[in-house]
């Protein structure tokens, strides 16, 4: 068993080590998020494709991603050599979405044989302009390539000596998200019940949001949309009904039905004919993802709800490795990475919640391990928000000596190296 439990790890720390090693080595190109669902959550793996132009046909895209059902997230910027009007063509199987300069060009989240699809803008020279591209694969062939054609330009593959890397978006439900416009995070939770996300909003220490203009709640819309068709609000008339008010501030925004009116300086974006309260019971708002519209719901039902936090809120990876067995006088080290901080980032890190004098990197190191050093080990995190979190544990087990490894597990090893090798080459 120790054996097996050595060789993954191996397999484990050599595909992490790749795929890391590759996206630090890069500064050109786009940066992809790797998902494990059609949904932009369960984040496999982070790497930078120097270009956007995949066909995989019938094969997985990335080791640990299936050949079907998996989505991708870029993020970046191109620049152009040249001023003027350019034209991107994307070419999709299944789902996608592109945006250019924040705007959404291309909206085609559904299932398809390889379509192209097209979108022009006007940029100007060596001025980088945002670009985001969400895709998806169902099932059969996948296919997503990025073309532009402009001043200087044929038609063809972005080359990377034109894009930068983004900073990403991140898992759809672990993440906290940051909306630039307004400084406020948000989080998607569920589905549940209106009256559990407001207990577990405010267990986490927010709310359950509160949309103040078209802008975030179009934001709010795009970001969760792969997720979910719908997702509770804070907006409520559970106190008196056809008094709808915001559960974060209790004030009113809305009286009355769907012939009602709203309150002087309050934003609202109700559906047409709503709210109905059409079960005698529809005291909650939910936003629709696919329109940004809202509707009035009964509060029993179960949908996911989007929380809202107004201190900040720090998203990790790691501690990597999560287990990890040594031998006596073994070196030890452990890793967390921050996902989008802000500013400069602090590290303290901890034995047994105890801290470690001198724990203050992203990476902890202990030369010389001894029987004193199993334990776990967490880190606290602090970028300039002000945002602290802990956290996960990393264990380590300490033993006096590491059982050989087995041929199977050397043949493992020799065959991991093989396709390790294979990949940098072919990257």
């Amino acid at each position: 068993m120790m054996r097996s439990i050595l060789c993954i790890g191996i397999l484990c720390c050599l595909l992490e080590y790749l795929l890391t090693e590759d996206a630090l080595a890069q500064t050109e190109g786009l940066l992809g998020e790797y998902y494990g669902t059609v949904n932009m959550t369960d984040l496999r793996a982070t790497r930078i494709d120097s270009q956007v132009f995949f066909n995989w046909e019938y094969a997985a895209p990335l080791p640990g991603i299936g050949v079907d059902y998996f989505s991708i997230c870029w993020t970046g910027f191109v620049t152009p050599a040249q001023s003027g009007t350019y034209t991107f063509y994307i070419t999709s199987d299944d789902g996608v979405r592109l945006w250019l300069d924040e705007a959404l060009m291309v909206n085609q989240w559904k299932g398809q044989a390889p379509t192209e699809y097209s979108a022009s803008v006007t940029l100007e020279a060596g001025q980088p302009c945002p670009i985001r591209i969400d895709y998806y694969e169902n099932t059969g062939g996948a296919v997503l390539k990025l073309e532009w054609e402009g001043p200087g330009q044929t038609r063809g593959a972005i080359a990377s000596e034109y894009l930068t890397p983004g900073a990403g978006i991140g898992d759809r439900l672990l993440y906290w998200h940051r909306n630039p416009a307004n400084g406020q995070y948000y989080k998607l939770i569920g589905p549940m019940t209106w009256a559990a996300g407001k207990a577990q909003a405010e267990a986490m220490g927010g709310y359950l949001t509160t949309i103040n203009n078209a802008a975030e709640g179009q934001w709010l819309a795009e970001l969760f949309r792969p997720v979910s068709d719908a997702a509770f609000i804070g907006a409520n008339d559970i106190a008196e009904e056809g008094t709808w008010v915001w559960d974060q501030t209790g004030e009113t925004f809305w009286n009355g039905l769907a012939d009602g009116t709203p309150v002087p300086g309050f934003y609202t974006n109700w559906n047409s004919g709503e709210p109905n309260d059409s079960s005698d019971d529809e005291d909650a708002a939910m936003l629709y993802l696919t329109s940004g519209l809202w509707n009035d719901l009964n509060v029993t039902r179960e949908r996911y709800c989007i929380v809202e936090s107004d201190i900040g809120q720090l998203n990790y990876d790691g501690p990597s490795p999560a287990r990890t067995t040594l031998q006596l006088e073994d070196a030890y080290e452990v890793t967390v990475t921050p996902r989008q901080p802000v500013g400069v980032v602090q590290y303290q890190w901890y034995k047994d919640n105890t801290p470690i004098s001198g724990g203050t990197l992203a990476k902890l190191i202990v030369f010389q391990v001894s029987y004193e050093d199993a334990g776990l080990y967490t880190c606290q995190i602090t970028d300039e928000t002000p945002a602290t979190v802990r956290t996960r544990a990393a264990e380590l087990t300490v033993v006096k000596k590491l059982p050989a490894l087995s041929v199977t597990g050397l043949a493992c090893l020799a065959t991991l190296l093989a396709v390790t090798a294979a990949m940098r080459k072919r990257a």
